[in-house]
């Protein structure tokens, strides 16, 4: 009687589906953190593209510094004490200087332009622009009737705020 019949397991309630809210919330837990760590990767490629593009400015900046430089030869370096405001103004005093060689140029296929030059006694400060709008400050030692010795690092001025139409 008691040998045909099967054997049923007492009834517990408390151990019965607890693998299945185990596996989603560790399946979970996992997704959550692959999220995180893909988050991490793409902010950490952002600032990478970020500081190549500051570099690659910065970079364009200080040819343009160096443009600046050479074009700053010969009779130019007679402006050089005067600043790029009297360029124009006061043309008898470097009468075969040409100012139109130290306001604008093209360096790697990239314009510049000159926004101001300020001379001091044996140094002075350069504010330069790319066509693409970017600004730096760099500093230039002089030296007198020789022209530009040095040039110091450009100091990124970001790009002016564009006015609306």
């Amino acid at each position: 009687m008691f040998c045909c019949k099967p054997r049923r397991h007492p009834f517990r309630p408390q151990a019965q589906g607890f693998v299945m809210p185990l596996a989603l919330g560790v399946s979970s837990l996992l997704l959550l953190g692959s999220a995180s760590i893909h988050t991490l990767s793409l902010q950490g490629r952002l600032r990478a593209a970020a500081h190549q593009q500051r570099a690659a400015g910065a970079d364009q900046l200080r040819s343009a510094a160096q443009a600046f430089a050479a074009a700053a030869q010969g009779p130019q370096a007679c402006l050089l004490p005067l600043p790029s405001a009297a360029w124009e103004v006061r043309p008898s005093a470097c009468p075969q200087a040409d100012p139109q060689l130290l306001t604008s140029g093209v360096v790697a296929g990239e314009p510049w332009r000159l926004i101001n030059w300020k001379p001091a006694a044996s140094r002075g400060t350069l504010l330069l622009a790319t066509g693409d709008g970017r600004q730096a400050q760099v500093l230039v030692h002089l030296l007198d009737g020789v022209g530009i010795t040095a040039l110091g690092e450009p100091q990124l001025l970001g790009r002016p705020a564009q006015e609306e139409a």
